[in-house]
């Protein structure tokens, strides 16, 4: 880059003669004619003037060119002066150009230290200084400045650096840039340089040049100098006349001639427009006519031969492209030029190899003619360099490359020796003949003896022998062939080449010459050392012939096209993919694919697959059987049998028949073994470019869309009112950068026309709501607003953006609009738009390096809003500002798959955007100069690049003066003629700026389109539109007339004027021309798309951050519930409505909300209050986007719900699937019914492949449950060595087995499943019902020892004998006891009736025998062994209690008894303690009805835990094993209840509502915001289709009442017992006690059926919930155990609340008064409950 800024003229002296030719040819460039502008380019190059050039010459440079040209002053005179002659008093000076100079020598000069004093004299100085006057007179004694004003007389010690020159350095280094890190030279050796005399001169230069300097390749790494381009390359790259990316492209583009370019065409034609790709991709699916391939080669003329990029084509050259080809076309064939030359240059050396090899022969061979050709030998033929011409693909050129080593890869060695004695012999019979000739020269000139140096022919000798030499190849191919067997090959009947040939054209074309002998006897013959039998001669014939076969090339390119067209793939996932691989996986629909064809493929499908296969989800399996040829008699067979058939023999004698056989193996292991394995690699690579070349064209459409937006353009009103909102320079942009976090400040941007941000605004408070109940946010909102009013009153911005972060932009956008509509008013502001802009580009550039440094001070949000505002104004420069060394653009989200591209290969694609739009609208480089915004666009005009581009902004900032013609960049800055030719159109001059601040001729041209080869055509169009003559009028004056009158252009016939040029051998120009008039019409018109407002589809997806591909009907998504819908009663419908009257209750029911008042008045009264809220009919849902869903109560479930209120509750998580989308509402419709979830209809899911294998995933699906069953029946555990007659190693069958024939009371330990560190103690409750209970060690020796310690829940024992004494036992005894109870009835339920079903048939038996008493009965649960089921009849329905024995005795409703007689007589007290009698519901009713405890005040804790809506726990039974349970206090309710919050809220108590510690006692808080809470404990029985009658359910704590909490004495131990720690191991195992491990499914649709709303083997998407983090599934567990669920069938049925007064009792007391309230329960008879005693 630093080179141009200083560059070295190549002359020093020029001609008057010369100079006139050179101002003549520029003349010419300014004229605009073709001939004289051509005549440029085929010249020599002359890009500067040098300055030895006289005044005289100057002069005449000037009077020919009619233009002032820039003097150089010859600034080393007066410094040969000081140094000739004596020092006159005056101190020498150092010019700012010398300044600059000397930076550029010591920075970028690499042969700084061996250059002469004189040759850095001569070097010109970059910067041009203007002198009208400069005399160049050796009388001046004196040093002026650029103004001419005298240097001061101050003796310089260093050179004086500029702030130019720093600023320069600056741009190049950074900031940073200091010049005192380069200082090179001691101060002596500028005061020695100053001193006068020669001696002091040189000697001064002596003492220089021996210290070291310090360089810019000494400061800075290499890899930032390349970064930088600061390297020789770069140097060399700028100085080249030839477009910059055709120099850096990885095959430079390089000349052709026509026959080579024909040939070229025709391949881009097959190659890049006619040939279909393997896979269905939609970039390639235009085809063009055979016609084009003349279009082709032109366009390669005018890229190779007249070096014109492809803008220049498409702009200035549409006539010999149009319409066959676009500028897209255009870079396509620019590319595959690029391949045609890589490829053309490798088929030029190995055709080098060949010539070599064929000469080897011929001179070895040749030798001795008689002499036989060995067998192992092959001649190289003609047609082998005809294959090789015949070449057109990389892979059949590698084909050639492996056959060529195949058969002559043994002699490469000979040939290189060969090939080295040759050369040597030649090199000394040249040393001789050149010895020679100096012994003849030394004769007649004997000086000339001394010059003559003899040639080291042993270093020659060691050069050539330096060659790398090749490895022995001891391949088996190699090895059978030097034991001969190629020649028993050579008795196989075809050569590779013959068989080949029979292949391509699928019959038999070369007929098999049969061998007389048989195989077996031929084999005889080839018995060596290395191959002793027959058989190994024949395997290594087989060998050779299959190698052979694989390595010819005719047959890969038959088999490669047939193999490509005909493949099919197989794809299967893998174990974890089986698991893994859900609905919203992209490689969902490819699952299990069977022989699918990968023609059928399409986009980037097949990147999606390879990325399942990384990942291990997916195995991708290429089938290596394809179809073969089609078959008259029948379908076609396999590709390989048919090969095969093409080298057999007819014939059908033993010794045919078995070299048939032999041949055919031959073909089956050539095919099958190397060729086909080959081919599907080959396969691979490229159906993985097909894809990415559709990612790439996703890219860079997306790029084209986001380009190709013009700047915003206000609608103002033509008034004159409005004179201060003129947009003739630009438009003032106002942008607003927020956060979603409230806590973040939002930040306002304003920026000038210039993009220049003149202010900004925080607005910490624009989030908060002007609605807000809060007054204190409500003031802060109205504040915020005041503050933008008035900022957007001072600063009158045309337009006002929002970044698009989230939904909040909508309601920024209408409050706005509101200000802006006041000002309207108040302040006759014109009308403003309000725009919501996608925010990418702007959070990219505040993390970018150009953001940091250009707003180094700015926050993230400010600098946002700065590139927001700067967006609008011009999408084009804004995108630029990432387009830097550092590759920023790429940060930019262009497709989800795009970081599967090559980096570089994405970059280049993206910059072909830039290019193409850059040159579309132009660059002004005098806007450049002065703003820094746009300078990366420079290097995407035509011809130039990053490192040209940077010289000649350089070569201007050091000129210090604006380019006010297109001339100027030849004159000034040094363009050569190709570069000028290519860019000149491209870059305009705003002549309307230059006015009369210049003396130069101003060419209105330069502000257009018109390329400078066609200013004359322009100029005559104007002429004879004006209707002047030539010799009238001024071409300029007409120009400027046609400009403010361009409907006068259409009277011209330009296809007359076009035939007219056509005849005097312009060629056709009817496109230039009729684009000429378009461009007169209007100078540099943006040819963007003017901006429109975003669409409603576009705004959802900006707001949302969605796309059609992340958000659409059908996906299955979690959602959370933050509400419900009511629907309330209209007046006619409170008019009609009747309350219902609950007799049980002796209350009055609101017959739309269900809410119960004592009296019928209190109804009224709250229909005429308007506080019914009505029923609920729906249920409000958020996604994690933002987006609100509404879920109706019909789709709710597969069965009617008539309250969605008892299904679900606020806070809870939930999966829906997306049946309906709003966009325009930001809103969402969603079901969550059993059938849609699981999608039995198969309508919501994504579409399954056409060749999906739903066989092989019905046995997969059936092997896993298969395995997991066998895996679950041989379950092993750890055995144990524990010495106790009581312990079994024994499995739980064993024991149950061991237990069936035992007493009541037995007791068995065994190990856990849980681990090494458990136990499990099995003791028999009754006959068939065993209860098994959890012992944790601890202070274990080993994993096989017993622990010193034993826990059972929160309670320790010393020993097993302890557990069975003072734990087992005693329970042992209660049960017996209740067992011998003479109202206990055996549970003979049938397995598939529910216990309760069985004791209410015994119960209304025996009441039909004798109604007068209240019936009860007592029987053994085996659902809940432990429990006891206490059924009563006291009316017409039958109520269940659940009595859980316990060491102290039994527990019933939470109070401790000693003895049966105790439980009995406290139960015949108080079964009916309630203030009301039950309400028995109707038998159709779903809706359960509860038992309410004896309302009590609510401790602190217990309302936070209300208020959040806890979700109930449980203590297990061992919980109360140590301490007697005397009552129930208020402090221990209020520490159970601050327990149960804090579980839930911090996850860090042992009641963790994510994981409940035991059914064995529910309770449950009320949420005040719903009206519904799941019970947990609660349970309840299906009506069956004979008996309607519902069983009861157990009592629950309900409402407003103190909930009874169960009394824990051990709750500040850390360690709590598990879910399951009490509980049968088949309920453990089906998760029937609710814990977040063993939860396996869980339903709102009904008993029994599958709901896949939350974990489980039923869950919808299984893949997702794997990838959830840990907390996130403790969040979705916990909101799962709070709601209502059903777990394998057992459904904790959530049931409204209502009032209930009743009076005041103690907590504490032991008699509180109870209510018994039936409950109706939707269940199987199969089903068993859950829940404990109440």
């Amino acid at each position: 880059m630093a080179d141009a800024f200083f560059n070295k003229t190549s002359k020093r002296e020029m001609s008057n003669k010369g100079a006139q030719e050179t101002s003549s040819e520029i003349n010419s460039v300014a004229s605009g004619s073709r001939d004289d502008a051509s005549s440029i380019i085929g010249g020599k190059r002359r890009q500067k003037y040098d300055d030895g050039l006289e005044e005289d010459d100057y002069d005449l440079i000037e009077e020919n060119l009619g233009v002032k040209v820039e003097r150089r002053k010859k600034r080393f005179k007066r410094l040969r002066r000081i140094c000739d002659t004596e020092s006159d008093g005056e101190d020498q000076h150092v010019d700012e150009g010398l300044a600059r100079e000397k930076i550029a020598e010591e920075l970028f000069n690499d042969n700084y230290d061996s250059e002469s004093h004189e040759s850095r004299s001569k070097r010109s100085s970059p910067k041009i200084h203007n002198y009208e006057d400069d005399s160049e007179s050796d009388a001046d004694d004196f040093i002026v400045d650029d103004n001419g004003r005298p240097i001061s007389e101050k003796k310089r010690r260093r050179p004086m650096y500029t702030d130019a020159c720093l600023q320069e350095s600056q741009d190049i280094f950074g900031v940073d840039f200091d010049f005192d890190d380069f200082d090179y030279a001691d101060e002596d050796d500028y005061e020695d340089e100053s001193e006068g005399d020669d001696t002091n001169f040189m000697s001064s230069k002596k003492r220089k040049s021996t210290k070291k300097k310090v360089s810019i390749f000494d400061v800075f790494e290499p890899s930032e100098l390349k970064r930088r381009h600061f390297t020789d390359v770069d140097h060399e790259i700028r100085k080249v006349d030839m477009p910059e990316r055709m120099q850096t492209r990885q095959i430079p583009v390089t000349a052709g001639d026509s026959q080579e370019l024909e040939d070229e065409a025709n391949w881009i034609y097959r190659h890049a427009f006619s040939k279909a790709t393997v896979s269905e991709q939609a970039w390639n699916a235009e085809r063009k006519a055979p016609t084009a391939v003349k279009t082709i080669k032109q366009a390669l003329d005018f890229i190779r031969n007249q070096q014109l990029e492809v803008p220049f084509i498409a702009f200035y050259r549409k006539e010999y492209i149009k319409p066959d080809l676009s500028i897209d076309d255009l870079w396509k064939i620019y590319y595959h030029d690029e391949i045609w030359c890589l490829l053309y240059e490798r088929k030029r050396k190995l055709k080098m190899l060949f010539e070599k090899m064929r000469q080897f022969q011929l001179e070895s061979l040749g030798a001795d003619p008689e002499k036989p050709f060995p067998d192992d030998v092959r001649l190289m033929l003609d047609t082998d360099f005809e294959r090789l011409n015949d070449i057109q693909t990389v892979e059949e050129l590698k084909d050639v490359h492996m056959y060529f080593l195949l058969n002559y890869s043994h002699e490469l060695p000979k040939m290189q020796s060969h090939q080295k004695r040759k050369l040597l012999q030649e090199r000394r019979e040249k040393e001789k003949a050149r010895k020679q000739s100096a012994t003849v020269a030394a004769t007649e000139n004997k000086t000339g003896a001394e010059n003559i140096k003899p040639i080291d022919c042993n270093k020659e000798t060691n050069e050539v022998d330096e060659q790398l030499k090749q490895s022995s190849d001891c391949s088996p191919y190699a090895v059978f062939r030097k034991a001969g067997i190629c020649a028993f090959v050579k008795s196989f009947g075809l050569t590779p080449e013959e068989f080949a040939e029979n292949l391509r054209e699928n019959y038999q074309r070369n007929e098999i010459k049969q061998e007389t002998l048989s195989p077996m006897e031929m084999a005889k013959k080839y018995l060596s050392a290395r191959l002793l039998t027959v058989d190994a001669v024949l395997q290594a014939a087989k060998h050779v012939a299959a190698r052979q076969l694989a390595q010819e090339p005719l047959l890969r390119k038959t088999i490669r096209e047939v193999f490509f067209d005909r493949a099919r793939l197989n794809i299967r996932p893998t174990k974890i993919g089986m698991v893994q691989i859900d609905e919203n996986s992209p490689v969902y629909s490819m699952k299990y694919v069977a022989k699918k064809p990968v023609d059928s493929l399409f986009g980037d499908q097949f990147i999606k697959l390879l990325m399942a296969e990384e990942e291990k989800l997916l195995e991708i399996q290429f089938l290596e059987e394809f179809d073969g040829n089609a078959n008259a008699n029948g379908p076609p067979g396999d590709y390989v049998d048919g090969a095969k058939s093409l080298y057999h023999l007819d014939q059908f004698s033993k010794h045919v028949l078995e070299w048939n056989a032999l041949r055919a193996e031959c073909v089956h292991m050539a095919l099958k073994k190397w060729v086909i394995p080959d081919l599907i690699k080959e396969l691979r690579i490229k159906l993985q470019e097909e894809a990415q070349q559709s990612i790439l064209h996703s890219c860079t459409a997306k790029l084209y869309k986001w380009l190709k937006v013009a700047p915003y353009k206000p609608e103002l009103p033509p008034d004159s009112s409005y004179t201060d909102w003129s947009t003739l320079h630009g438009i003032r942009t106002m942008a607003l950068a927020y956060d979603s976090d409230q806590s973040v400040a939002a930040f306002c941007a304003f920026a000038t026309v210039e993009g220049d941000i003149s202010d900004y605004l925080r607005l910490p408070d624009i989030l908060k709501r002007k609605k807000s109940h809060n007054s204190e946010e409500k003031t802060q909102k109205l504040a915020a607003l005041r503050k933008l009013t008035s900022f957007i009153k001072s600063k009158k911005p045309h337009v006002v953006v929002i970044g698009a972060e989230s939904r909040d932009a909508l309601m920024i956008q209408t409050e706005i609009r509101d200000i802006l509509k006041e000002l309207e008013t108040t302040e006759q502001f014109p009308r403003i738009e309000v725009e919501i802009v996608e925010n990418e580009l702007a959070k990219v550039y505040a993390n970018s390096k150009k953001g940091e440094s250009e707003f180094r001070e700015y926050p993230a949000l400010l600098k946002q809003a700065v590139s927001l505002a700067r967006k609008i104004q011009d999408p084009l420069v804004e995108y630029s500002q990432l387009c830097d060394a550092d590759d920023e653009i790429l940060c930019l989200r262009y497709h989800p798959l795009q970081d599967r591209l090559p980096k570089d290969l994405l970059l280049e694609h993206l910059s072909l955007e830039f290019i193409n739009r850059t040159n579309e609208v132009g660059v002004d480089i005098n806007r450049m100069m002065q703003n820094s915004r746009t300078v990366n666009l420079l290097q995407y005009i035509c011809g130039l690049g990053p490192r040209k581009g940077q010289a000649l902004l350089k070569v201007l900032k050091q000129s210090n003066q604006r380019l006010e013609n297109r001339t100027q960049l030849v004159t000034v800055c040094h363009l050569g003629p190709k570069i000028f030719i290519n860019c000149s159109g491209f870059i305009k001059i705003d002549t309307s700026l230059l006015g009369d601040s210049t003396e130069a001729y101003v060419e209105v041209l330069d502000g257009s389109r018109v390329h400078p080869e066609t200013y004359e055509w322009a100029r005559k169009m104007a002429n004879d539109a004006m209707e002047c003559e030539d010799e009238e009028t001024n071409p300029a004056g007409a120009l400027d007339e046609i400009l403010e009158s361009p409907e006068r252009l259409n009277d011209l016939d330009l296809d007359a004027f076009a035939l007219e040029l056509e005849r005097r051998g312009f060629g056709n120009k009817n496109f230039t021309l009729y684009d000429i008039k378009n461009e007169l019409r209007c100078l540099y018109k943006d040819l963007r798309t003017p901006y429109a407002k975003p669409s409603s589809e576009e705004l959802f997806d900006m707001l949302t951050k969605e796309t059609p591909e992340t958000f659409y009907v059908g996906k299955s998504v979690e959602a959370i519930v933050i509400g419900f819908a009511y629907r309330r009663p209209q007046g006619d419908q409170l008019d009609n409505a009747n309350p219902i009257k609950l007799e049980e209750k002796m209350r009055w029911q609101c017959p739309f909300c269900r809410k119960d008042f004592p009296q019928l008045a209190d109804v009224w009264n709250h229909f005429d209050d308007n506080t019914c809220r009505g029923q609920a009919f729906g249920v409000k849902l958020r996604l994690d986007n933002g987006l609100n869903g509404f879920l109706h109560v019909k789709n709710l479930s597969d069965k009617p719900v008539r309250n969605p209120e008892e299904r679900m509750r606020v806070s809870q998580m939930i999966y829906v699937r997306i049946i309906n989308v709003d966009i325009d509402r930001f809103s969402f419709e969603c079901s969550s019914k059993s059938t849609d979830l699981n999608d039995v209809n198969n309508e919501w899911r994504p579409r399954r492949d056409a060749f999906y294998d739903h066989l092989s995933e019905e046995l997969d699906s059936r092997k896993v449950a298969e395995a997991k069953e066998k895996l679950m029946q041989q379950r092993t555990y750890t055995r144990r060595i524990i010495a106790h007659p009581n312990f079994h190693n024994k499995t739980y069958a064993d024991v149950i087995a061991l237990l069936a024939d035992a007493d009541q009371g037995e007791v068995a330990l065994r190990p856990s499943s849980k681990g090494s560190d458990h136990l499990t103690a099995t003791w028999k409750v009754a006959d068939d019902i065993y209860q098994h209970i959890d012992v944790r060690e601890e202070c274990k020796e080993n994993d096989y020892s017993l622990g010193r310690k034993l826990w059972i829940g929160t309670e320790e024992f010393q020993d097993l004998d302890e557990i069975i004494a003072r734990h087992i036992h005693p329970m042992a005894m209660a049960a017996r006891e209740l067992l011998e109870y003479k109202y206990y009835k055996p549970n003979l339920a049938a397995a598939n009736e529910n216990e309760r079903d069985y004791m209410e048939k015994l119960l209304l038996r025996e009441k039909a025998k004798d109604s007068k008493k209240i019936h009860y009965f007592f029987s053994a649960s085996k659902p809940l062994p432990g429990k006891f089921l206490l059924s009563y009849l006291p009316k017409n329905k039958v109520f269940h209690e659940y009595v859980t024995v316990i060491p102290e005795g039994y527990r019933l409703r939470g109070k401790i008894l000693d003895s049966v007689n105790t439980m009995l007589c406290w139960f015949k007290e108080h079964w009916s303690d309630a203030s009301l009698p039950p309400a028995t519901p109707s038998n159709s009713s779903t809706t359960p009805s509860i038992m309410h405890p004896p309302p009590t005040p609510l401790s602190v804790a217990s309302t936070a835990a209300r208020s959040t809506g806890s979700r109930p726990y449980s203590v297990t039974d061992a919980v109360y094993s140590s301490t007697p349970r005397s009552g129930i206090s208020v402090a221990a309710s209020s520490s159970s209840f601050g327990r149960g919050a804090g579980a839930r809220s911090g996850g860090s108590s042992e009641y963790s509502v994510s994981q409940p510690i035991s059914n064995t006692y529910g309770f449950i808080l009320n949420n005040p915001t719903s009206s519904n809470i799941g019970h947990y404990g609660s349970s309840g029985t299906r009506p069956s289709s004979n008996d309607s009658t519902h069983s009861g359910m157990p009592y629950t704590p309900m409402d407003d009442a103190l909930y009874m909490t169960p009394f824990t004495p051990h709750h500040g131990l850390i360690d709590a017992p598990s879910p399951s720690d009490q509980s049968p191991s088949q309920y453990r195992r089906n998760g029937a006690y609710g814990t977040s491990s063993n939860f396996v499914n869980t339903s709102f649709h009904g008993t029994g059926r599958t709901n896949a709303y939350n974990t489980g083997r039923h869950m919808a998407n299984q893949g997702w919930a794997n990838r959830r983090n840990p907390q996130r599934q403790q969040y979705q567990q916990s909101s799962i155990n709070m709601g209502s669920m059903t777990m394998d069938g057992n459904r904790y049925v959530s049931t409204p609340m209502s009032g209930y007064n009743t009076p005041n009792s103690s907590v504490g007391s032991t008699t509180g008064h109870m209510n018994i309230s039936p409950i109706c329960m939707d269940r199987s008879a199969a089903d068993t409950p859950l829940s404990d005693e109440i």
